[in-house]
């Protein structure tokens, strides 16, 4: 996909302070503006120094844009940024963002457009799988993905969103899936649509398809499943590797 792919109909974009997050495309994208210095003798240099402003700003936006992710039921990237150590990781990330668009203006002022993935290492630097998640194989090969329903509930999208059973039993979390299901930027997907969630490359051929009956207690990211599908994932008769290995989506509103 192009840095600059523009948002996909079925895409769930979710707009924070001057940015976006793409929950589909794991992209965070911000603008920046930079006025020009008029008392520049030269246009050429205050165009560079607005575009230079510009970026500056951007970067500003971004990180802002960043602290807004949700990272899960309790905590958003911005509460755990108050860590220095991931702040400084962080904002080494975003200093790496690519332009996507530059606007010049006849007054001298830019815009840019910058974006970033949210990757393996951005969400590293707010998620932690266990180190020994056994992928549950062993079974037979029944499904090759899981897709959750959870349209009209008011779904907040996280990187580690937790999925459980009427009773609280985790049933998929941080502490299911093995470290390469971060490598997709957090351990689900998000698509705002239910048919091309089926067709997403993300949950194969043949993805069990269930519906989410409510979010969990106090939750707005966690998401409970009723009995019988609750049973389904739990079922040591079949491989459910697909879980340990993050093959998740989530369609929401």
């Amino acid at each position: 996909a192009s840095p600059a792919l523009a948002a996909g109909d079925a895409d769930k974009v979710q707009k924070v302070g001057h940015g976006e997050v793409n929950w589909t495309q794991k992209t965070v994208t911000a603008t920046g503006s930079g006025a020009a210095n008029l008392k520049d003798a030269n246009v050429a240099v205050a165009r560079l120094n607005a575009e230079r402003a510009a970026k500056l700003d951007a970067l500003r936006n971004i990180l802002e844009t960043i602290q807004g992710i949700q990272v899960d039921a309790n905590r958003s990237a911005g509460d755990m940024m108050s860590n220095g150590e991931i702040r400084s990781q962080v904002q080494g990330m975003a200093k790496n963002f690519k332009v996507v668009d530059t606007k010049y203006y006849s007054d001298g002022s830019v815009d840019v457009v910058v974006q970033m993935p949210i990757d393996d290492a951005l969400t590293r630097a707010f998620v932690q799988t266990s180190a020994d998640v056994k992928p549950a194989t062993g079974g037979k090969e029944q499904y090759t993905g899981l897709i959750i329903n959870a349209k009209a509930i008011g779904v907040l999208p996280s990187l580690a969103p937790r999925i459980v059973d009427e009773n609280g039993v985790e049933l998929y979390g941080v502490t299911t899936v093995s470290a390469e299901a971060l490598s997709q930027g957090g351990i689900a997907s998000y698509l705002r649509d239910l048919q091309t969630a089926k067709s997403s490359p993300q949950v194969g051929s043949k993805p069990l398809v269930v519906k989410a009956m409510a979010l969990a207690k106090g939750s707005k990211t966690d998401l409970v499943l009723a009995a019988g599908d609750a049973k389904l994932l739990q079922d040591k008769g079949i491989d459910r590797s697909f879980l340990t290995k993050g093959k998740v989506v989530i369609v929401i509103d």
